[in-house]
C-alpha cells in the first residue's frame, strides 16, 4: 500500500515532538502547587510562556513548544484544578491571573512574550492588565470574550462528579476534544494519556470536577469583558482557526476591534479551535512567523 508522504511526514513529526519532552517544575504559590513545564532553550534566549486552555493542560503545547525551543526558552504552566497542578476548594478567574504572576516570577522570566490559547488567551489579557511590566507582547490563538449579546456558556449538562473508570484502556477510548472536531489519531492518544491519572483501583480525568462550575456560575450575569480592558498597553496579535466554532470570523473581527492596539486577526486555514493539537504546524508557522 501507498503511504501518503503529506500524513508519514505529520506522524514522523509528532513523533520528533514527543521525543522532546519539557521539563516538569513546580512552585508554591497563591496556595496550591502549582506545576509547569520547561523547554530551555539556547543560553540568554528570550522567553516564551504559552498558556493552555479549559480544562487542559501544559501538555496541549507538546507538538509547538520544542520547536519554539529552538530560538526560546519556552515555559508552559498548567492552571490551578487543571494537569498536574494543585487544587482549590472553590475557583475563581483572579486566582487564575495570579498564577500566571507567580510562575513568571519563579521562573525569573520577566518580561516574556505570552501564548494563549482559548481560556489561556482570555486569562493573559487580563495577565498583561494586571501586570504590564511582566509580559511584553501577548499572542492570543483562538479566544473570546464575553458581551451581553453573547454570553461566554458553560456546560449544557447538569454538573455531576469526575467519572471513575476500572482501567486506562476504558478511560483513553472516552478522550475527545470540547468542542469535538476533527484531529490525528496520534495526537489525540497522547493528549489522552497526559489528561489521566490513576486513583486507587480506578482511572480519573487530571481536572478538578470543581473547575466545571465556573462558567456554570456566570452564565446568569453576563458581562461586556471588552470594556473592562480598555486600558490594555499591551501590544497583541490575535490568531483564529478558520472554521473554528468558538471563535467565529464576527467574533475576532470584534475581538481586535475591542481591544486597544491589537492586529488580526491572522486566520489559520481549514483550522478549528484546538489548534495547538489539530494543526499544531499551521500554529508554530503563524508563531514563528509573529516572533522573528
Amino acid at each position: 500500500m501507498t503511504l501518503d508522504p503529506l500524513q508519514q511526514s505529520f506522524d514522523d513529526y509528532l513523533a520528533r515532538s514527543i521525543a522532546r519532552p519539557g521539563q516538569s517544575r513546580y512552585v508554591d504559590a497563591t496556595g496550591i502547587r502549582i506545576h509547569y513545564l520547561e523547554w530551555p532553550g539556547p543560553a540568554g534566549a528570550p522567553t516564551l510562556l504559552l498558556l493552555h486552555g479549559f480544562l487542559a493542560h501544559a501538555h496541549w503545547w507538546d507538538f509547538v513548544a520544542p520547536w519554539l525551543a529552538e530560538d526560546f526558552r519556552v515555559i508552559a504552566p498548567d492552571f490551578g484544578g487543571m494537569g498536574d497542578s494543585g487544587r482549590r476548594p472553590v475557583y475563581d478567574h483572579p486566582h487564575f491571573i495570579d498564577e500566571i504572576g507567580a510562575v513568571i516570577a519563579h521562573a525569573g522570566i520577566a518580561p516574556c512574550i505570552g501564548v494563549g490559547h482559548s481560556f489561556g488567551g482570555r486569562a493573559l489579557l487580563y495577565a498583561c492588565q494586571r501586570y504590564p511590566q511582566l509580559i511584553s507582547r501577548g499572542i492570543v490563538v483562538d479566544s473570546r470574550l464575553a458581551s451581553p449579546d453573547d454570553p461566554m456558556r458553560g456546560f449544557d449538562e447538569a454538573w455531576r462528579p469526575n467519572k471513575r473508570y476500572p482501567d486506562l484502556a476504558t478511560i483513553l477510548g472516552r478522550f475527545c476534544l470540547r468542542p469535538d472536531e476533527p484531529a490525528p489519531a496520534a495526537a489525540l492518544a497522547h493528549m489522552a494519556r497526559c489528561s489521566v491519572r490513576q486513583d486507587g483501583d480506578a482511572w480519573i480525568w487530571k481536572f478538578d470536577d470543581q473547575v466545571t462550575r465556573l462558567f456554570r456560575e456566570r452564565r446568569d450575569a453576563p458581562v461586556d469583558e471588552a470594556a473592562t480592558l480598555t486600558d490594555l498597553t499591551t501590544p497583541l496579535t490575535v490568531i483564529r482557526g478558520e472554521w473554528s466554532r468558538v471563535v467565529t470570523a464576527e467574533r475576532g473581527a470584534r475581538l481586535v476591534a475591542s481591544l486597544p492596539g491589537a492586529r488580526g486577526p491572522i486566520v489559520l486555514p481549514c483550522s478549528y479551535h484546538h489548534v495547538p493539537v489539530s494543526q499544531p504546524l499551521a500554529l508554530l508557522a503563524a508563531l514563528r512567523g509573529l516572533l522573528q
